[in-house]
Protein backbone atom coordinates (compact mmCIF):
# COMPACT_ATOMS: atom_id res chain seq x y z
CA UNK A 1 0.00 0.00 0.00
CA UNK A 2 1.20 3.42 -0.87
CA UNK A 3 2.15 5.85 1.64
CA UNK A 4 -0.41 8.70 2.28
CA UNK A 5 0.29 12.48 1.86
CA UNK A 6 0.07 12.16 6.47
CA UNK A 7 2.94 9.41 6.12
CA UNK A 8 5.31 11.36 3.55
CA UNK A 9 4.76 14.69 5.51
CA UNK A 10 5.52 12.93 8.68
CA UNK A 11 8.46 11.41 7.51
CA UNK A 12 9.89 14.61 5.70
CA UNK A 13 9.31 16.58 8.81
CA UNK A 14 11.10 14.21 10.96
CA UNK A 15 14.15 13.79 8.34
CA UNK A 16 14.05 17.83 7.66
CA UNK A 17 13.87 18.78 11.56
CA UNK A 18 16.70 16.79 12.11
CA UNK A 19 19.08 18.08 9.55
CA UNK A 20 17.56 21.64 10.32
CA UNK A 21 18.39 21.52 13.62
CA UNK A 22 14.72 22.24 14.81
CA UNK A 23 11.33 21.80 13.98
CA UNK A 24 10.69 25.07 13.71
CA UNK A 25 12.88 25.81 11.07
CA UNK A 26 12.16 22.54 9.35
CA UNK A 27 8.23 23.50 8.98
CA UNK A 28 9.51 27.06 7.30
CA UNK A 29 11.86 25.18 4.74
CA UNK A 30 9.18 22.73 3.37
CA UNK A 31 7.21 26.33 2.12
CA UNK A 32 10.35 27.68 1.48
CA UNK A 33 10.77 27.34 -3.02
CA UNK A 34 13.83 25.67 -2.35
CA UNK A 35 16.74 26.10 -5.59
CA UNK A 36 18.16 22.58 -5.16
CA UNK A 37 14.49 21.85 -6.01
CA UNK A 38 14.00 22.95 -9.23
CA UNK A 39 12.28 25.99 -7.01
CA UNK A 40 9.68 24.01 -5.90
CA UNK A 41 8.09 24.00 -2.57
CA UNK A 42 8.73 20.70 -0.28
CA UNK A 43 5.69 20.51 0.90
CA UNK A 44 4.22 20.82 -2.86
CA UNK A 45 6.62 17.93 -3.74
CA UNK A 46 5.07 16.04 -1.02
CA UNK A 47 1.84 15.67 -3.11
CA UNK A 48 3.59 12.30 -4.95
CA UNK A 49 5.56 9.66 -3.97
CA UNK A 50 8.01 10.54 -6.16
CA UNK A 51 8.22 14.19 -5.37
CA UNK A 52 8.51 12.89 -1.84
CA UNK A 53 11.69 10.82 -2.16
CA UNK A 54 13.12 14.21 -4.31
CA UNK A 55 13.04 15.97 -1.25
CA UNK A 56 14.09 13.16 1.06
CA UNK A 57 17.04 12.69 -1.21
CA UNK A 58 18.18 16.51 -1.44
CA UNK A 59 17.72 16.53 2.56
CA UNK A 60 20.61 13.75 2.64
CA UNK A 61 22.45 15.70 0.48
CA UNK A 62 22.15 18.49 2.63
CA UNK A 63 23.21 16.45 5.61
CA UNK A 64 26.33 15.42 3.64
CA UNK A 65 26.99 18.60 2.68
CA UNK A 66 26.36 17.81 -1.10
CA UNK A 67 24.63 20.32 -3.09
CA UNK A 68 24.41 19.26 -6.55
Amino acid sequence: MPDSLASRKAKTLRLATKIMGGEDEAKRWMVKHVMGLNGQRPVDLLRSAEGAQMVRDFLVRLEYGVYT
